[in-house]
């Protein structure tokens, strides 16, 4: 595993589940995991599927696919108190034999290579923080059977402009640094420069907004801590990552969500799987019709007033599922921030409002560039 500082400021990811379990989990939790997996997948159940689940921290994204019907399970971690605490969950639904829970390194090939293989080898927002992540996310691939799915999250660097990528490495080692006094005040700066101020701003209830905070079932707190403490830890460009899976084991990128704090890949080989092959056949695409505005910095407008009703907005900042294309490839920055795409373009776009406010992948002029631009509404 990592060494030296990396090592030395490790942070206990496996506490914070710990704590996590003890004092929110509940049906809900899981119900709420087991919709954003099944939504990102685009399946109704798991049934028919194996599952493995590498760095499975709490454990509760193994419990929602065990009640989906994931058979068997396969479930590891790093952290003792990770291995325990999913151990635990899995005692309440009687410790099934299908269900296994072990202690285990994503970097020790041997390990790996002694696995089952897995329908769907599922690992979220963990390989970033194992210290060495290239070699984490190729170790990862072993135990994909042929045919099989591969759904990763990590931090895409291309999400972090202002501040950048850099900025939160060091604010990382500074919290892992501190004392618990000054880790309370640095959680509560971030809560309140990020969640708290922006919301008022709005006129919106900024409580209202942390207790409604439900993504893939975690809690606000829970996962602020996780975000501000989560060292060691290295970012990955999203077409950087496609590329190297690509490469590696020959996956095609078939769904990417650049919603969460982390960004969501999903991998697979497009001629093995035919669940996949018609999807992807069947994403109707519409072109986006110029000419184009220009906008301020490298940002562009589409005039979309006959989706409005499907458009992100203040009150819902994620409902959009419009997908960008240029010529033909999905641009798969979506939901980006108005700010981020007029200052660093590089095809971040957001469907907002009955508009398009969108970047070329390069910055040119999409009037002019030779390019084709459409859109697809149910990526």
């Amino acid at each position: 595993m990592a060494s030296g500082l990396a090592e030395e400021l490790r942070f206990g990811f496996g506490e914070n589940w710990a704590d996590y379990v003890e004092q929110h989990f509940s049906e809900e939790k899981i119900e709420q995991s087991l919709a954003h997996l099944l939504d990102f997948l685009k399946r109704s159940d798991l049934r028919g599927l194996s599952f493995l689940d590498i760095g499975c921290g709490s454990g509760l994204h193994s419990l929602a696919a065990h009640k989906s019907g994931a058979d068997p399970i396969f479930s590891f971690d790093y952290d003792e108190n990770s291995v325990a605490t999913t151990r635990k969950l899995c005692e309440t639904v009687g410790r099934p034999e299908s269900w296994v829970v072990e202690q285990g390194s994503v970097l020790d090939e041997a390990y790996m290579g002694q696995l089952p293989k897995a329908d769907l080898v599922y690992s979220w927002g963990v390989l970033h923080h194992t210290g060495d992540m290239w070699k984490a996310v190729r170790n990862a691939l072993i135990p994909v059977k042929p045919g099989g799915l591969f759904y990763i999250a990590l931090y895409a660097s291309e999400m972090y402009v202002d501040p950048p990528a850099s900025h939160w490495i060091k604010i990382k080692k500074q919290y892992n640094q501190a004392s618990n006094l000054k880790k309370r005040q640095m959680e509560w700066g971030y809560a309140l420069h990020h969640t708290i101020i922006p919301e008022l701003r709005s006129l919106r209830n900024p409580l209202k907004a942390m207790n409604a905070y439900r993504p893939r079932g975690m809690t606000y707190w829970t996962d602020v801590r996780d975000w501000l403490g989560g060292w060691p830890m290295e970012f990955a460009g999203l077409w950087e990552t496609a590329e190297y899976v690509k490469r590696e084991r020959g996956l095609d990128l078939v769904n990417v969500n650049t919603g969460e704090a982390c960004t969501e890949f999903l991998f697979c080989d497009l001629e093995q799987s035919e669940d996949w092959r018609k999807i992807v056949a069947e994403r109707e695409l519409t072109p986006l019709e110029g000419p184009f505005k220009r906008g301020t910095g490298q940002s562009w407008v589409a005039e979309l007033s006959e989706l409005a009703d499907q458009s992100d907005s203040s009150q819902t900042p994620q409902r959009s599922r419009l997908m960008l294309y240029e010529d033909g490839v999905p641009l798969g920055f979506w939901h980006a921030l108005h700010d981020h795409i007029r200052v660093a373009g590089g095809g971040r776009f957001s469907h907002w409002g009955g508009r398009m406010l969108f970047s070329t992948t390069d910055n040119s002029d999409p009037n002019s560039n030779g390019r084709t631009y459409a859109y697809c509404t149910d990526y």
